[in-house]
């Protein structure tokens, strides 16, 4: 039974037992963490109120066994009997953390208690940057940082008795470990394997780690091969003086092309085909669509003057069509029903969709929630105002409003509006697609203007107040910016996701949503655009789309603009607006790696 169901069910016990006695029911007040001060970190603490949980991220350097807590604060808020005041002096921790140091390699457990008691789970994490790298490696590194053991495959015609170091770096520079030319050499054995040891400036007695070198055959190991419409993306394990070359053909060809040198990945920052340590990337280009192409791959070595070139299997797949989303140029709009069970209908009413037909329910937006209190409440609608030498006759105008009780941001996504549940909404987003889709990029006309943030949790704020808000205490400041927010990806999901506006558990990050296979990501805080664009203005802006996986197939894809970003926790300025038009998806790249 979690904390909050007992905590509930001990408020109707109360009130039960009030009907008979007559008493005031117990009130129940939600515990939390409302400050969290610990030595050693890199990066900011997380204070997760809707799954009581505390993440604490450490930097390198410190000691995860001995942390210190320098300062915690506790906070109280009144759930039931909104008249009772609490205080929160009189929370009772069942320790005392202020100055206190902890083992943080387990999760540190705090109830905190006042009427009810609510359980606080404190996690720590710790990224060490770990390289063991040695001559004639095959692929990247595999570390077992719990059983201390790094494994790395070699080429089984470099001598075992003579493995050379390359880097080494078991720690930061606070650690003790050998350097790279007193790494042990022979691995000639029946394990091939050595041990080092790695004192970090904590311990007393060094930690032994085990190295393991792996003989193998020097051979291309495909990672993925995997199509889009009009590219195909390639990714093999390195090996360490062997030259990695790729070559495609149509099939049923009998010619080989080679993979353009400028088709590599070289540039860890290229978001189109990003290198990665340990592992050979490309992408082919100017493929025609629904099509099948072979991939093969060469490890070209070089021994004693003699030249030897090993072959992979050959690789066969398909590149898809192109797809474009459903009135992409947003020239279609209608007014229908506010009541989403009345939709199909195709009844008429005071709600401004982004369809001219019910059977085409593409696009959605806030407005079926906003417009059940009248329609001059559309937060989004067509206008006019379209860019310069665009073949559009309507955008979409979105805007961001103080709604009767609540404030709402002005969006338009791709998913549908479920129901309104008193002053909250159930909203799904993404849509089935009929096929594989993987763009490059995602190209759209946009301008925007960010308003000085005025409301927060409906509240109206006051400006130079720093806020936080929803349970993991977002920071906002009154009358600083708000936050323009477009995003788009494809998924493997099975349905759509489904928010509700009252439950931050159901909100959705695609930057760390599951099931997000391809991602497009804007925002004015972490990605701004240059001073030299007036957003004011319409503007081109182009997305690139990164994958993180090809092992699914996709099966729907998302498109959400807002010019409130912090819409879902109410929060935002009144006076953001933004318009949007002429979105394409694009399947392919020039010869400067630039979508097309």
């Amino acid at each position: 039974m979690t904390k909050k169901i007992y905590t509930l069910l001990l408020a109707m016990s109360a009130m039960l037992s009030s009907c008979i006695t007559n008493d005031l029911p117990q009130p129940v007040v939600d515990l939390y963490i409302a400050s969290l001060d610990v030595e050693g970190t890199a990066g900011d603490i997380v204070l997760d109120r809707s799954t009581y949980t505390a993440t604490i991220p450490l930097a390198e350097e410190t000691n995860i066994e001995a942390v210190k807590f320098k300062s915690i604060s506790y906070g109280a808020e009144v759930v039931t009997n909104l008249n009772y005041e609490a205080d929160p002096s009189k929370i009772i921790a069942s320790q005392n953390l202020n100055g206190a140091t902890r083992n943080m390699t387990q999760p540190e457990y705090l109830t905190l208690s006042y009427f009810q008691d609510y359980e606080w789970k404190i996690v720590a994490t710790q990224t060490i940057n770990r390289i063991w790298k040695v001559d004639g490696q095959i692929g990247a590194t595999e570390w077992d940082v719990e059983g201390h053991r790094a494994i790395v495959k070699r080429r089984q015609d470099y001598p075992l008795d003579n493995v050379q170091t390359l880097e080494v770096r078991f720690g930061p520079s606070n650690y003790d470990f050998p350097d790279a030319s007193e790494m042990p050499k022979d691995f000639n054995n029946a394990t091939h394997s050595q041990t080092v040891s790695v004192l970090a400036p904590w311990q007393t007695l060094p930690t032994p780690w085990e190295l393991v070198v792996v003989p193998t055959e020097v051979a291309i190991d495909f990672v993925y091969v995997a199509a889009g419409a009009s590219v195909i993306w390639i990714k093999s394990a390195a090996i360490d003086g062997a030259n990695i070359q790729f070559a495609y053909r149509k099939r049923g060809s009998t010619e080989w092309l080679r993979v353009k040198d400028e088709w590599y990945a070289r540039d860890s920052k290229d978001a189109y085909n990003r290198y990665e340590e340990g592992f050979v990337k490309a992408v082919v280009r100017g493929l025609e669509q629904n099509t099948e192409y072979e991939v093969i791959g060469y490890a070209i070595t070089e021994k004693d003057g003699t030249t030897t070139t090993k072959e992979s299997d050959t690789k066969v797949v398909t590149t898809s069509a192109l797809y474009q989303m459903p009135n992409s140029q947003l020239e279609e709009w209608g007014e229908f029903t506010n009541d989403p069970t009345k939709l199909p209908t195709g009844e008429a009413g005071p709600c401004w969709y982004p369809f001219s037909s019910v059977l085409d329910m593409f696009w959605a937006t806030g407005n079926p929630g906003a417009t059940s209190l009248g329609p001059s409440y559309n937060l989004t609608y067509p206008s006019n105002d379209t860019p310069l030498n665009s073949e559009s006759t309507k955008s979409a105008y979105m805007a961001s409003r103080y709604v009767v009780v609540k404030f709402a941001a002005g969006n338009l996504f791709v998913g549908y509006y479920g129901a309104t549940a008193g002053t909250n909404a159930y909203v799904y987003f993404g849509k089935p697609i009929p096929q594989t889709v993987r763009p490059t990029a995602i190209r759209f006309k946009i301008k925007y203007y960010c308003g000085g943030i005025d409301y927060v949790a409906s509240k109206k704020a006051e400006a130079g107040v720093e806020y936080h808000i929803g349970s993991k205490q977002i920071p906002v400041k009154g009358g600083e910016p708000d936050l323009a927010k477009v995003f788009f990806c494809v998924t493997d999901w099975t349905e759509a996701h489904c928010v509700y506006s009252a439950d931050e558990t159901t909100f959705f990050d695609p930057r760390t949503a599951d099931g997000v296979l391809g991602l497009g990501y804007f925002d004015t805080y972490t990605t701004p655009e240059p001073s030299s664009v007036d957003t004011s203005a319409w503007h081109e802006m182009t997305l690139p789309i990164e994958y993180k996986s090809f092992e699914s197939d996709t099966t729907y894809l998302l498109l959400t603009f807002t010019c409130s970003g912090y819409g879902d926790y109410f929060t935002g300025s009144t006076s953001s607006w933004m318009y949007v038009d002429d979105i394409e998806l694009l399947y392919d790249l020039d010869e400067e790696n630039q979508p097309k």
